[in-house]
C-alpha cells in the first residue's frame, strides 16, 4: 500500500457503479453487433489467409510467431458456425467490443461522464482503421485490447492503492508480449507510469515482483518452438532451433526495412505527416481534432494523466515510423496505417474528456445526448461502406481460381502476400487441390520443398534464401523435375537455362525445351464473385486483385492481337488502383514489348511522375523513347 503520491497523479476517483459496467457493456454491444453485420465471410486481405491457417493448425505464423493470438484463434476455430475465417474473424470482432468496453470505462474514470464514455467508446469502434480490424483475421484488436486492459489495471491500481491490480497489470503486459511488438515499445511508458505515482518512494521489491510476474507471461513464447517440432502446416521461420527461435522473435527476417532507405530529417517529417494524415481521418477530421482539444483539456484538468496519454499515443507511432523508415507507395501506406492504433485509442479517450468539458459548459441532458450521438454517428456513416466486408470473396476467388487451373500434382511458386497466404489457406483449411505443391509460402523460397537438392548447393543457399538466390534454385528446380511449375512471377533465369514462360491466366507455366502445351481460355474457366470495381470498397488487396486480373487479361489480348480490348483494360487496371509507379512500369513495359510505344510512352511517364526516384520506369522511358525516333511514334491503337 502506497503512502503517499506524486502531485500529478493525485486523483484516484471513486470505484465503478454497477451502472458504469452496464453502459460499458451495452456499448461494447453496439460496436459487436455492427462488426458482426459487417464480418468478412472467408479470409479478406493483408495476413488473413496465413493467419487463420496457423490458427487452425496451432503453426507459426510470419516473425514474431504471435503464440496468444494462435491460441485465442485456435480456440474460435471450434466454434460451430461459419467458415473457419469466419470464426478466426469473429475472434477480432470479440477483440474490438472487449477494447471499447474498457474504453467506456476509463473514459468514465476520467470523467464521471456516461455520455461522454459512451460517446467516445463507440467513436472508437467504428473509427476507419479499428472497425477495419475488427472483421478480419488479424492481430491488432487483441492487441488493442492488451493495451486498454493494462491502462485499465494501472489506473485501478492508481484508484484503489492495492497492489492487486498493479500485479494484475504485469501478468498482462507479460501476456501481451506474445501478441505484437509494440507492446515492447510501450514498456517504458508503463514504467514511467508507475514510478511517476510512487515517487518520492522507490520500491526496488516490488519492482522486482513486478518483473519476475511480467515474466512468467512472456513464457507464452515457449508456443513456438514446442509447435514447430511438431511441424505444422504454417512453420515460418522453423522456430525449433534456439538461434531460429531468436531470430524469429526479434523479427530479423525484417530488419532491413531499418537500413533499405535512406534517413533524413524532411523525410521523418513526410513520413509523420503521413502518420497525422491517417489519424485525422480515423473518426472524421472534426471529431479526430475534438479529440484531441479534450487531451489538452486533460493535461490541464490532470497533468500526469495527460502526460501519460500523450506519451502511450506518440511513442508507438514515432518508434514504428523510425524503424519502418517506409516509402510513400500504396503498398507502404496500407501496411503503416494500423501502426497509429495507439494513437487513435488515445484520441477516443481525449473525445470523451472533451464531450464532458462542453457538456459542463452547457449543462443540459439533451444537448449532451445529441453531442454524443452525432460524435458516434459521423464514423459510422463515414466506415460503414468501405468497412463492410460482409461480401468480400476477392481473396478467397482468386485463390480458388489459380489453384483449380493449375495441372495436377503441379509446383505453384507465387510472388505475394496475398497469393501464397490465400493458396495456403484454401488448400490447408479447405483442402482444396492438395496435390499442389506451394514452393514460397514465407516470403522466402521453402527448401523443403525441393529436398532432392544436393546438400553441398542446400547449405550455400541456406535454410532460408534471399531473393537473389532465387534464379539458382528455380533453375536447378526446372531441369531435375517433371512436375509442371508455375509462377505468379516469372523469374529472371540465365539465359542458357533453355526455359520459358507462357502466359496460363494468371500464372506463368515454365515451358523446357521439347515441351508444347494446349491451349484453354483461362479467363472463360475462372469464377468469380465480382469483379467490379464498385464493389472494392478502398481495400487495398482487393484493388491488388482486380488490377492483377486486368493487367494478367490485359495483356494476354494484347498477345493476341486483340490491342483494343488489352489497352482497355491496362487503363481500367492502372486508373482503379490509382498513381503506383511499379504497376504503371509494368503496363509500359506490356506494351513496348508489343510495338504499343505511345501507350508504353504514357505509362513510363506516369510511372515518374508517381515516382520521381524510379530508375526502371526512367530506363524504360528513355529506351522507348529511342524506339519512337527510330520507327516513329505511330501507335496501332491509342487511348
Amino acid at each position: 500500500m502506497r503512502k503517499t503520491r506524486s502531485k500529478a497523479f493525485s486523483w484516484s476517483g471513486p470505484c465503478f457503479a454497477p451502472a458504469d459496467y452496464a453502459l460499458a457493456f451495452f456499448t461494447a454491444l453496439g460496436a459487436l453487433i455492427v462488426y458482426l453485420l459487417t464480418l468478412g465471410p472467408t479470409i479478406t486481405g493483408e495476413d488473413s489467409g496465413e493467419l487463420v491457417t496457423a490458427a487452425w493448425s496451432l503453426g507459426i505464423p510470419h516473425p514474431p510467431g504471435y503464440p496468444v493470438w494462435c491460441l485465442l484463434g485456435h480456440l474460435f476455430t471450434q466454434l460451430p458456425w461459419g467458415s473457419v475465417a469466419w470464426r478466426v474473424n469473429l475472434l477480432s470482432a470479440v477483440c474490438g467490443a472487449g477494447t471499447v468496453f474498457l474504453t467506456a470505462l476509463l473514459i468514465i474514470h476520467l470523467t464521471r461522464n456516461r455520455w461522454a464514455a459512451l460517446a467516445g467508446a463507440l467513436a472508437f469502434g467504428y473509427s476507419w482503421e479499428f472497425w477495419e480490424q475488427s472483421v478480419i483475421a488479424e492481430v491488432y484488436t487483441l492487441n488493442a485490447l492488451f493495451i486498454a486492459a493494462c491502462v485499465f489495471l494501472l489506473w485501478r491500481w492508481h484508484a484503489s492503492g492495492r497492489d492487486r491490480w498493479l500485479y494484475g497489470f504485469a501478468l498482462a503486459y507479460g501476456v501481451s508480449l506474445g501478441n505484437h511488438n509494440t507492446m515492447m515499445v510501450l514498456g517504458p511508458v508503463f514504467a514511467l507510469f508507475i514510478l511517476g505515482v510512487d515517487l518520492p518512494h522507490i520500491r526496488w521489491k516490488t519492482y522486482a515482483g513486478l518483473l519476475a510476474v511480467a515474466s512468467l507471461g512472456g513464457l507464452v513464447y515457449l508456443y513456438l518452438p514446442m509447435r514447430s517440432s511438431a511441424n505444422p502446416v504454417m512453420d515460418w521461420g522453423n522456430p525449433e532451433t534456439f538461434q531460429n527461435f531468436i531470430d524469429h522473435v526479434r523479427r530479423k527476417q525484417y530488419l532491413f526495412m531499418m537500413t533499405e532507405n535512406p534517413r533524413s530529417l524532411a523525410r521523418f517529417l513526410r513520413q509523420l505527416q503521413v502518420m497525422g494524415t491517417f489519424w485525422i481521418q480515423q473518426f472524421t477530421p472534426v471529431i479526430s481534432l475534438l479529440g484531441a482539444a479534450g487531451l489538452l483539456v486533460l493535461l490541464w484538468r490532470r497533468a500526469g494523466y495527460g502526460v501519460f496519454l500523450l506519451l502511450l499515443g506518440s511513442v508507438a507511432v514515432i518508434t514504428f515510423v523510425l524503424a519502418q523508415n517506409f516509402d510513400f507507395d500504396k503498398q507502404w501506406l496500407c501496411v503503416m496505417s494500423v501502426f497509429g492504433l495507439p494513437a487513435y485509442w488515445v484520441t477516443a479517450l481525449g473525445l470523451g474528456v472533451a464531450i464532458d468539458a462542453l457538456t459542463t459548459i452547457w449543462p443540459k441532458r439533451l444537448w449532451a445526448a445529441v453531442l454524443a450521438g452525432l460524435c458516434v454517428i459521423m464514423p459510422l456513416a463515414a466506415n460503414w461502406h468501405d468497412n463492410d466486408k460482409s461480401h468480400y470473396y476477392w481473396t478467397c476467388d482468386y485463390a480458388r481460381n489459380v489453384l483449380h487451373s493449375l495441372d495436377d500434382n503441379a509446383i505453384y511458386i507465387p510472388a505475394v502476400d496475398h497469393q501464397s497466404f490465400s493458396a495456403i489457406y484454401m488448400q490447408a483449411v479447405e483442402q482444396i487441390r492438395p496435390d499442389i505443391t506451394i514452393g514460397r509460402k514465407y516470403g522466402y523460397v521453402d527448401m523443403s520443398r525441393v529436398p532432392e537438392m544436393p546438400k553441398e548447393i542446400r547449405k550455400e543457399i541456406g535454410e532460408f534464401p534471399r531473393r537473389r538466390e532465387e534464379p539458382r534454385i528455380f533453375t536447378w528446380l526446372l531441369h531435375h523435375t517433371d512436375r509442371p511449375v508455375y509462377f505468379n512471377e516469372p523469374p529472371e533465369l540465365p539465359e542458357e537455362s533453355g526455359i520459358q514462360f507462357v502466359q496460363r491466366g494468371l500464372v506463368y507455366q515454365a515451358v523446357r525445351a521439347e515441351e508444347t502445351l494446349p491451349a484453354r481460355d483461362y479467363w472463360d474457366e475462372y469464377r468469380w464473385h465480382t469483379l467490379s470495381e464498385r464493389d472494392i470498397r478502398g481495400d487495398n488487396t482487393a484493388e491488388l486483385i482486380f488490377a492483377e486480373v486486368n493487367m494478367a487479361q490485359g495483356k494476354d489480348y494484347i498477345a493476341q492481337g486483340k490491342e483494343d480490348d488489352g489497352l482497355r483494360l491496362l487503363y481500367r487496371a492502372t486508373e482503379i488502383y490509382g498513381p503506383d509507379a511499379a504497376l504503371l512500369n509494368n503496363a509500359g513495359t506490356i506494351c513496348a514489348r508489343a510495338g504499343l510505344y505511345y501507350n508504353a510512352h504514357g505509362f513510363f511517364a506516369q510511372a515518374l511522375q508517381a515516382d520521381p526516384h524510379c530508375e526502371t520506369a526512367r530506363r524504360n522511358l528513355e529506351r522507348v523513347d529511342a524506339l519512337m525516333r527510330e520507327y516513329g511514334s505511330y501507335n496501332r491503337v491509342q487511348k
